[in-house]
């Protein structure tokens, strides 16, 4: 069997001229003379390191993005290499495996990978599962029953011994299968999953909430306030982030409305110094700290962000402004009612920096709009 196959195609149409198997091209002229030609202009090559077979009636190569080399795609465009991974990985683990899965990103893609890992256990009963993440994660993926154990220290000789070790570091941006099915199946596919359709939850107990006793003891929750939790700036994208002017603005009519507390998370500096209405707790608090405060919260007002993943793993009631991404491409599913997205031409990219240079799908969400759909999620909340 083949350890790869080397590919041949015409640079300009990326029509397949020839494959080889374990053919190695060492220069322009060993490259034009698998053609038997002097010829090597707009010839180009790739390796494919999969058995799958190759029909160059069918398949050709294609570049996806102009910072990605060319790969090669199905008639439909569906990246091969993407449908082997799947393939390999599926038969793997349904063989029986020891899998260590590294874990990348924020806290979101920290819940969506682990919802990944819980549906390959279900999947693969035969096979066992460890995640290494990063330290400041640990606490929260802890708390996810039947989650599979969770460190940030298997290397050396404790990672020889996983049989597998799979890098959830991936450079798809979005599931080249179309935008139907989500990222958290997009890290599916590195385990051999073709979708993954769970949501995790995080159970907290008295315990938690106790060992962080000091820093509640410096926030002025009360029972008979709202509290209100913000996250309106995004570390992945400007695209995808609101203004700061709006989110004073909101805090000011929530506070004309109701007797009210109004978080704010995120990096620091996110805002001017001592913002009226607002308990600034940009850059000073961890995600864990954060987690905990979120399940506290009678309503959160994200947008794709960590504290949007982390509201519904705690069932806590929340509103989405979606702009540069949307919920389909996220999470595999519509945006909820009580979400915001406008109807702009635009609205279907996904623009982690505005293509447009406006930022026009955030920076027309208005504090009356979300004041709006606040107002209906507090008072009639089913």
């Amino acid at each position: 069997m083949a350890q790869y196959q080397t590919v041949i195609y015409d640079r300009n149409s990326g029509t397949i001229l020839k494959i080889s198997p374990n053919r190695y091209i060492s220069n322009k002229r060993s490259l034009a003379a698998e053609l038997q030609t002097n010829d090597w202009k707009g010839l180009a090559f790739i390796y494919f390191p999969h058995a799958m077979p190759l029909d160059p009636t069918k398949h050709k190569v294609k570049r996806l993005t102009p910072n990605m080399p060319a790969t090669i795609v199905s008639p439909d465009g569906l990246p091969l290499d993407f449908a082997a991974i799947l393939y390999d990985r599926r038969a793997a683990l349904s063989q029986g495996q020891t899998c260590l899965v590294e874990f990348e990103g924020g806290a979101g893609d920290q819940l969506m990978e682990a919802a990944a890992v819980m549906t390959a256990m279900a999947t693969y009963k035969q096979s066992t599962f460890a995640i290494r993440a990063h330290e400041k994660y640990l606490s929260i993926l802890s708390h996810i029953p039947r989650l599979c154990p969770v460190a940030s220290t298997y290397v050396g000789h404790h990672k020889d011994a996983f049989t597998h070790t799979i890098s959830n570091h991936t450079h798809y941006i979005s599931d080249p299968r179309g935008g139907r099915y989500g990222k958290a199946s997009l890290y599916g596919a590195w385990l051999g999953l073709q979708t993954v359709t769970d949501l995790v939850k995080i159970k907290l107990t008295s315990a938690d909430f106790k060992q962080e006793s000091q820093f509640f003891s410096t926030l002025p929750l009360k029972d008979h306030r709202y509290n209100f939790i913000c996250q309106f700036r995004s570390g992945s994208g400007h695209g995808k982030s609101w203004q700061h002017q709006k989110v004073q603005a909101l805090a000011n009519l929530l506070h004309q409305h109701y007797d009210s507390n109004f978080f704010l998370v995120g990096s620091p500096r996110e805002i001017p110094p001592n913002p009226p209405n607002i308990i600034d707790l940009t850059g000073k608090t961890t995600w864990w700290q954060t987690c905990l405060l979120i399940s506290k919260m009678d309503l959160a007002i994200c947008i794709d962000s960590g504290v949007m993943h982390l509201a519904r793993s705690l069932s806590i009631p929340h509103i989405t402004l979606w702009g540069g991404t949307n919920a389909q491409v996220i999470l595999g599913e519509d945006e909820a009612p009580h979400d915001i997205r406008l109807d702009l031409p635009c609205r279907d990219l996904i623009c982690y920096d505005c293509q447009n240079k406006t930022n026009a799908c955030m920076q027309k969400i208005t504090p009356e709009m979300v004041l709006k759909h606040a107002r209906l999620l507090l008072h009639h909340p089913h």
